[in-house]
């Protein structure tokens, strides 16, 4: 195990863009985004950092995050970690990271704190330019939210009314699925009914243990946070949730991800047909 505690003092050049190998980065889409740390690290799969080769990563822990000790779990000589005076963590990869490679990261943030856990990985379309890491805002999200979400799970034949059907998301292949099967919007508050089905009789069910959200804002930015998801009733092959936010103000798009312990899931888009829009 490699720890880098030291904090290093570096002048403004080479790590925030190599300069000659920016023209093998031009396929990829540069993406500035921020992610919500989530309240369980250890419950949840890792937050993930898009490196690549020529560029350098910028990490921001913002308070009352604060950057710590930085741990790679296995020694790798490909991966080079700078800790900066104002709390940014640079992350600068030597290669691209091989198809389905991962390197775990954990970052302490803070005396009495879980460490955040994150994977580096290399993607061919994508390359994280500065990632802000944030600590999510304490809320219960409101007694009539929580309320409608039960009385959606507790009336599964208002989905014929709410329906707005989606593609299946394939959580694992042969094991299990989930699908949004329905979607209601309340304003800027939206209600997706989530069922999750077990195809293997006999196993484990698949269990979700966070749906996240990913919204575009006015800016470009990309916001990524666990949503607040309600269970229902649960049986071996059969679960039911209800998975609420609200839509962040002049979002354009808004994408749900329905996550295992050590399974994180894809990415997927929400109609916002009816939300309502400023004149």
């Amino acid at each position: 195990m490699r720890a880098h505690s030291s904090r290093l003092r570096v002048r403004p050049g080479p790590w925030l863009l190599l300069p000659s190998l920016l023209l093998s980065t031009l396929a990829s889409a540069f993406q500035w985004r921020t992610l919500v740390a989530p309240a369980r690290p250890d419950e949840v799969p890792p937050l993930e950092l898009h490196i690549r080769s020529g560029v350098a990563t910028l990490a921001r822990f913002e308070a009352p995050l604060r950057l710590g000790a930085v741990r790679l779990l296995a020694h790798e000589e490909r991966i080079q970690l700078v800790q900066m005076d104002d709390g940014t963590l640079v992350v600068v990869t030597t290669t691209n990271l091989a198809e389905g490679e991962q390197i775990p990261l954990t970052v302490e943030t803070g005396p009495g704190a879980e460490p955040l856990r994150f994977v580096l990985i290399t993607r061919h379309d994508t390359v994280d330019v500065q990632v802000r890491v944030v600590l999510g805002r304490v809320s219960d999200h409101g007694a009539e939210a929580e309320s409608m979400a039960r009385s959606l799970l507790a009336a599964p034949d208002a989905r014929a009314t709410l329906a707005v059907p989606r593609e299946t998301e394939d959580l694992a292949p042969r094991e299990s699925r989930g699908l949004v099967q329905s979607l209601l919007w309340m304003g800027r508050r939206f209600f997706a009914t989530v069922a999750v089905h077990n195809r293997k009789k006999g196993s484990l069910p698949w269990r979700l243990v966070q749906a996240r959200l990913r919204a575009t804002l006015p800016d470009g930015t990309l916001l990524e946070w666990p949503a607040h998801l309600t269970s229902g009733t649960t049986s071996p092959i059969r679960q039911r949730y209800i998975v609420t936010d609200l839509l962040p103000d002049g979002a354009s798009r808004l994408e749900l991800a329905l996550d295992g312990q050590d399974s994180p899931g894809a990415y997927q888009r929400l109609s916002m047909e009816e939300v309502p829009t400023r004149p």
